[in-house]
């Protein structure tokens, strides 16, 4: 009798429904309510995938569920962003998060530097260099300290590295995995600036593509964990690529 509930389960809360469920809740959320209930939302929606991950991960990393982790304690500085305390958390636990992700691929960055990645790793930096600049002239005036303003950029650094980590690691293994991994990050990219512009620059809208592709890419992020068969596949690759 488990076992045939663990197949109907297994073969109705498929991980695509599952975001697709939340990106509808989140929609229709953020289009009804106040900021404080879509922050909580969100946060829920969060847990939701974390929870699903758990049960269903078979690739084990320590640093993608740290990663999980500190994006919840993210969530819960979410709710309290007005307080001092709640933006240095919100700030301080996803520059750790990915941070995390990004000594997750580490093993995947020491091997075989070429100058097209060089070039590359280069224009990234100038690109991503340049949003954060401009992001951090339009944060500043409501930021409140000047702890909080380290943070942004922290923060902001944490992802440039975890954009050129994501880069280095598809260019390497060019695979469905390290491709999926890519969309997750710039996913996170595009999520958290359009926080920053609806949130600064009180652009609403724009909380719409930043509730979207947050979902979006923790769900990729769940589904990179769980996919036993291509982190077998790289392993194989990237020793052949060693030799």
């Amino acid at each position: 009798m488990q076992n045939l509930l663990r197949k109907k389960l297994h073969k109705y809360l498929r991980l695509e429904w599952v975001a697709a469920l939340l990106l509808v809740v989140n929609f229709f959320v953020t289009y009804n309510f106040d900021l404080e209930f879509f922050r909580l939302v969100r946060l829920i929606s969060l847990c939701t995938l974390v929870i699903y991950y758990l049960y269903k991960k078979h690739v084990k990393s320590i640093f993608l569920l740290l990663a999980f982790l500190f994006f919840i304690s993210r969530d819960v500085g979410y709710q309290f962003f007005e307080e001092i305390w709640g933006a240095e958390l919100y700030m301080a636990s996803a520059t750790i998060g990915y941070l995390l992700l990004f000594f997750d691929r580490i093993p995947y960055l020491k091997n075989g530097i070429k100058w097209s990645t060089v070039l590359l790793t280069f224009v990234l930096v100038v690109a991503t260099g340049s949003i954060l600049l401009l992001l951090g002239d339009l944060a500043e005036a409501n930021l409140e300290t000047q702890f909080e303003l380290i943070l942004f950029y922290s923060y902001g650094v944490s992802l440039i590295l975890l954009v050129l980590a994501a880069c280095y690691y598809n260019h390497r293994l060019n695979s469905m995995r390290s491709l999926l991994f890519i969309f997750t990050v710039f996913g996170f990219v595009v999520s958290d600036i359009a926080a920053c512009l609806a949130y600064f620059n009180e652009m609403n809208n724009f909380y719409y593509l930043d509730r979207s592709l947050f979902i979006v890419s923790m769900a990729l992020l769940a589904n990179f964990g769980m996919n036993v068969e291509g982190a077998e596949l790289e392993q194989a690759d990237f020793l052949v690529l060693k030799e």
